[in-house]
This record gives C-alpha cells, sequence and structure tokens, in this order.
C-alpha cells in the first residue's frame, strides 16, 4: 500500500509539473508572440541595453513588449550594418537591432544574425 501511494504521489507531481511547463510559454514564448506554445525561434526588433564581449552576448530590450534578456552570438554569428559585414563586438549599447533567436532552453537564447540599423 505504502508503495502504491507513493508511486501515485510521483505521478501525481510529474503532471503537475508537465502541466504547469506546458501552461508556460516562458519568455521567448512572450516575446514572439506564444504563450500558448513555445516557439524556438523567431525574429526580434529592440535596443541594445547593454554588451558582454567576453560572455559573448548582447542584452536587447525588445521593442513589442519592453522586456529584456540577453542573447548569446558566435564567431558564426553575422553581423551587417549598412549592409557591410561586421564584427559582432561592433555592436554597442544603444544600437537598433533585428536578430534571428533561437531558444536554447532554460532562458537561454543565441542569435546567429544581427542586422544593425
Amino acid at each position: 500500500m505504502v508503495s502504491f501511494q507513493k508511486t501515485l504521489g510521483i505521478l501525481t507531481l510529474t503532471g503537475a509539473l508537465l502541466t504547469t511547463g506546458a501552461c508556460n510559454g516562458g519568455l521567448l514564448g512572450n516575446i514572439l508572440g506564444g504563450g500558448q506554445q513555445q516557439q524556438t525561434s523567431g525574429q526580434i526588433s529592440g535596443s541594445v541595453v547593454g554588451t558582454d564581449i567576453r560572455n559573448q552576448r548582447i542584452e536587447v530590450r525588445d521593442n513589442s513588449n519592453n522586456q529584456t534578456f540577453w542573447v548569446q552570438y558566435d564567431n558564426r554569428t553575422q553581423v551587417t550594418y549598412r549592409n557591410q559585414g561586421v564584427s559582432p563586438t561592433s555592436i554597442r549599447q544603444g544600437d537598433n537591432v533585428s536578430l534571428q533567436v533561437q531558444n536554447n532552453g532554460n532562458n537561454s537564447y543565441y542569435t546567429n544574425y544581427v542586422q544593425i540599423y
């Protein structure tokens, strides 16, 4: 009987966690207009709030909902400014940008393309 109750408790907890996860679209879901179904990628326009060159990431404030979040980049990330390719280290606080963002899970985001305008 104790084993059955323990199993039932674990199944109930697992179900509650799965339900919570399914109902929570997460930050990226909100940014991309999701909410009911979390999206894994999308385009975002906003302004650069901060940069962290050592950790290869930029902090962006989304124009559509005013939320800020950090986005990773790497040496494969394409950055353009006035139709010219530039280094990701050229991105500065205050720049207006459009990014292609991918959700890596755990509120971790990556961009493979940034346009500075």
